[in-house]
């Protein structure tokens, strides 16, 4: 009987503590979890009651135990599938995604071990040295090829990396762009016209 009125207590407190939680707290009992919580609290309290009947005689057959097994199987995945169906399922974004600038999705695309930008090329002392320093690229981008955007350097550079070389350095750069959607192109040369 105690056990009984535990879980109607527990069961009680969580559908009613929405109503004693100011906003102000932040915290937030929406629907999908007072009924996690409910059901958990019926099964915590079915879990004691067994705990607290008389011992059960052994199963007379395997098969009969094996039916068991299967039978509280099937029930656990079943209630776990039911929850994640009930569930509501948000698509996250934080707000540090959802403002990420192509400079910053330049950044990635420059960082990222598959194109190998830093292998040979460094930016504030950090990098290989086999290709130019680019920690100042968009100030001095505009002064190598008379004519020329900064934009439109480092797109020919990118697209094109031997029709200008640095001086002192060779013709090594592979063509990185034909790995790259016009996209992360874009928002490569976005990040490396910010390096002044």
């Amino acid at each position: 009987m105690r056990i009984i009125i535990s879980v109607v207590l527990v069961i009680a407190l969580i559908w009613l503590s929405p109503l004693f939680l100011s906003d102000e707290s932040g915290l937030r009992l929406g629907l999908p979890y007072r009924v996690f919580f409910t059901l958990f609290t019926l099964f915590t309290g079915f879990l004691f009651y067994l705990l607290r009947s008389p011992a059960m005689s052994p199963f007379k057959s395997t098969k009969t135990a094996l039916g068991a097994v299967v039978l509280v199987f099937a029930a656990s995945v079943g209630l776990m599938v039911l929850l994640a169906a009930i569930s509501p399922q948000f698509a996250f974004e934080s707000k540090a995604t959802a403002t990420v600038t192509p400079a910053e999705r330049g950044k990635i695309v420059y960082e990222d071990p598959n194109n190998g930008c830093f292998l040979c090329h460094v930016i504030d002392k950090t990098g290989g040295t086999r290709g130019p320093d680019l920690s100042h690229i968009a100030s001095v981008a505009g002064e190598r090829r008379s004519g020329m955007s900064t934009g439109d350097y480092l797109k020919e550079s990118l697209l094109q990396p031997g029709a200008y070389v640095v001086p002192s350095y060779d013709n090594i750069m592979p063509p990185v762009a034909q790995r790259l959607s016009a996209e992360q192109l874009n928002d490569l040369i976005a990040y490396l016209s910010s390096l002044k």
